[in-house]
């Protein structure tokens, strides 16, 4: 049997014990980065990419793509949420090169675009 992932060389830090902890936080750590892939995080971790994604699948019950868009865009209804960011820079600090794509995606998921939900749900009263 042939193993996938064979020939790459995975980075793994060996105090750590659980890959999927760590995985998950080195995704809320590069969460801003528009290239952010399934890959690096297996490289990351030490795992090759197959094993990874099932493992990941296993612990989250989300492949890694689902698991990233989610985090994306709870993160940004949290940054819409404070008040004090355009769009466009949610959007970059969530990993979007281009806000409208960001719209787009926020409105499908969210169900309502960036802007309407700032204006529901953004901070109200003074800022501190």
């Amino acid at each position: 049997m042939e193993e996938h992932g064979r020939g790459t060389t995975a980075y793994r830090d060996p105090d750590v014990e659980d890959p999927i902890s760590e995985a998950i936080r080195y995704l809320d750590e590069r969460l801003c980065d528009p290239g952010l892939t399934a890959s690096a995080v297996a490289e990351r971790v030490g795992l090759d990419l197959w094993q990874f994604c099932r493992k990941f699948k296993s612990a989250t019950g989300r492949t890694c793509s689902e698991f990233i868009a989610e985090r994306r865009m709870s993160e940004a209804m949290r940054l819409l949420q404070r008040g004090d960011l355009l769009i466009k820079e949610v959007a970059y600090r969530v990993g979007f090169e281009d806000a409208n794509y960001f719209s787009r995606r926020f409105k499908r998921v969210v169900g309502r675009s960036p802007s309407s939900f700032t204006r529901h749900e953004g901070a109200r009263g003074p800022r501190n």
